[in-house]
């Protein structure tokens, strides 16, 4: 009888044990479910702000971008501040558009003449022209940002990238930079031309001589394009838009198509022979890949002049390296180092480009034409200019 009572006890005992055993598991399921519910209410609270944030991020964003694109179509103001230097531009029968800054001051931004004769339009501070050769200073600080960070070094052989160029264990990437390479150049015609095509005819056309003696040649920077794109792993469009361009606040610039004429402010180039003006032929602009084949207004070359002088594209060692010449000529790489002015220029159908800054970045002298003829300089005109906004310096 004692016997079967502990049997019983000890049963009672399992039960219970059982029974509060499993209490327990159920209880710290339902913990464990809680615990569980509030993490995925936490992580939905977190997915949601983040995506409220990233919502609000993407607004600022539009509405930046909105206001970019507003003040991109705002006309600019035409400036005058300087009376005797828009008396200048009037004497020499200027056609163009002529932006000066002294001291961070605009002292003039003002057109000159006719943007379009048949339309009657007149040239304005939102003029656009084409940049010609003044392209070559942009191509020069894309291949300085890359040597900047060590995707490549302007020393290096050209070789090391084309590895079936003429001489190209000889010529360095300094040598295309400077313009003394010592190759022969490429084919100049008419036709349309792949990239490709352009450097296989450089390849094919070989070298006259060693490197060292300058001989300006569109073909240097040709070469300097296809290798930025190689090292960039980038259309050499998309790498200016995104390095250059854009951090420089150039809000007027693209590239020349056959539709360029079309554009709202887009001048005409003129050459003025025995008193006759007459509009020039667009050339194909497939043959000046990375070269000749950007447009933009006065302002947007100012924006990319100011820029590379506080070193918003390059640092100092590199903006040096730009600036020191490679030659008598005093062209160091896209643009010249003369005594007065760092300048470069640009000369394609009827339309000119001068444009420099002074060594000490306190004036900057932008002038862009549209008409050629053999009365206007825009060389001694930088001189005239140089020499007056020094005078009261």
């Amino acid at each position: 009888m004692a016997k079967r009572k502990l049997m019983m006890i000890g049963s009672v005992v399992i039960i219970l044990s059982v029974f509060l055993a499993g209490g327990y598991v159920v209880k710290e399921q339902i913990d464990q479910k809680a615990a569980q519910q509030e993490k995925i209410e936490k992580q939905t609270q977190r997915r949601k702000r983040q995506s409220e944030k990233a919502a609000m991020v993407k607004s600022e964003s539009i509405q930046k971008q909105k206001a970019r694109e507003k003040e991109a179509t705002k006309p600019m103001p035409t400036v005058v501040a300087d009376n005797a230097l828009d008396q200048y531009f009037k004497q020499v029968n200027f056609s163009g558009t002529a932006l000066i800054v002294k001291d961070n001051k605009i002292m003039l931004n003002k057109g000159y003449g006719t943007a379009n004769e048949a339309a009657k339009k007149l040239n304005t501070p939102d003029t656009l022209y084409p940049i010609a050769s003044t392209e070559k200073a942009l191509i020069a600080t894309g291949i300085l940002q890359l040597n900047q960070q060590g995707k490549l070094k302007v020393t290096d052989p050209v070789a090391k990238y084309l590895p079936q160029f003429p001489n190209g264990q000889q010529i360095k990437l300094t040598d295309l930079l400077h313009h003394t390479s010592g190759i022969v150049g490429r084919n100049q015609d008419n036709q349309e031309k792949t990239s490709d095509q352009l450097l296989a005819e450089i390849i094919e056309n070989g070298t006259k001589g060693q490197p060292g003696s300058w001989h300006y040649l569109d073909a240097n920077y040709i070469v300097l394009v296809k290798i930025l794109e190689k090292v960039s792993h980038q259309n050499y469009q998309d790498y200016l838009q995104n390095k250059i361009i854009k951090p420089s606040k150039m809000m007027h610039t693209g590239f020349m198509s056959a539709q360029y004429p079309q554009l709202e402010n887009a001048s005409i180039g003129y050459e003025t022979k025995g008193g006759v003006k007459k509009a020039e032929i667009l050339p194909n602009f497939s043959q000046l890949y990375g070269v000749g084949d950007m447009y933009m207004t006065a302002m947007d070359m100012y924006r990319f002049d100011k820029a590379l002088w506080t070193h918003k594209l390059i640092n100092q060692q590199q903006t040096d390296l730009m600036f020191k010449p490679g030659s008598d000529s005093h062209y160091g790489m896209g643009m010249y180092n003369d005594p007065a002015l760092i300048v470069n220029r640009g000369y394609l159908s009827g339309w000119s480009v001068s444009n420099g800054f002074s060594h000490g970045g306190r004036i900057y002298i932008v002038l862009f034409s549209n008409v050629k003829n053999d009365k206007t300089s825009l060389s001694k005109m930088n001189s005239d200019l140089y020499s007056k906004l020094v005078a009261t310096i």
